[in-house]
């Protein structure tokens, strides 16, 4: 049974099918879901004892309509450290370039088509997107051509490289922060009325790519980089 003591990290890491439940509430189980559920539901106005009866009740659900990533979390889990980050490099790593794209492609064709009614709003989401977009990209090379490399090169880990992996958490903090600004720039992803199929896509494409981005960080921060600083 999850209890308010327990974290939303380690409620993931138990009942993966919770997942669809947290992001539907935007609630932040990766970069900042070390805080018991008692604090983290309080600080967003909500009313922990009927958070933990509905978190309950979805983890007892049967996983069939979230199989994939319940099944992806169990048996991410089972890997070897190296195996882990090879798996985050082949999955994760390539889907999000891909939707990084794509969801760049579609947002500076919205910022000229709506920019006479939506100028303003779309020009700060332009802004803050191109910034995350430039620090994931510059993390992904981070993990892939000095971190990963360090953490298959000392199987137990040094001091060194335990500090670059602890960068690494804090870059996800940042990426976090802007992710969560940009919830709230754009209402948690509702359209304006007068939005065309492109601006739909546009925010259908970028939740798509925030929601792995989430899976992402919380397979690093909550299984990955703990089970590697075990190995110490």
């Amino acid at each position: 049974m999850i209890t308010k003591d327990m974290t939303l990290a380690q409620v993931v890491k138990d009942h993966p099918n919770t997942i669809g439940f947290l992001n539907n509430l935007h609630l932040d189980y990766c970069c900042g879901g070390h805080e018991a559920i008692s604090i983290a539901i309080k600080e967003k106005g909500m009313d922990v004892e009927k958070f933990l009866k509905e978190l309950n009740e979805v983890a007892a659900r049967p996983t069939t309509a979230h199989a994939d990533v319940h099944e992806d979390i169990d048996s991410f889990k089972e890997l070897s450290v190296n195996d882990m980050l090879d798996d985050l490099e082949a999955t994760h790593h390539v889907t999000d370039r891909q939707l990084m794209a794509e969801t760049e492609e579609l947002l500076n064709k919205i910022l000229i088509v709506h920019y006479l009614h939506h100028g303003e709003m779309l020009t700060k989401l332009h802004h803050l997107y191109a910034g995350l977009k430039a620090e994931l990209e510059e993390h992904f090379a981070k993990e892939e051509r000095l971190v990963f490399p360090l953490m298959r090169q000392h199987p137990h880990p040094d001091k060194e490289t335990l500090d670059f992996v602890k960068g690494l958490e804090d870059e996800h903090t940042g990426a976090g922060d802007i992710i969560k600004e940009i919830y709230q720039l754009t209402d948690n992803f509702t359209p304006p009325a007068d939005a065309c199929p492109t601006f739909q896509r546009t925010y259908q494409v970028m939740e798509s790519l925030f929601d792995d981005i989430f899976i992402h960080i919380f397979k690093e921060n909550s299984i990955a980089f703990p089970e590697y600083a075990e190995q110490e």
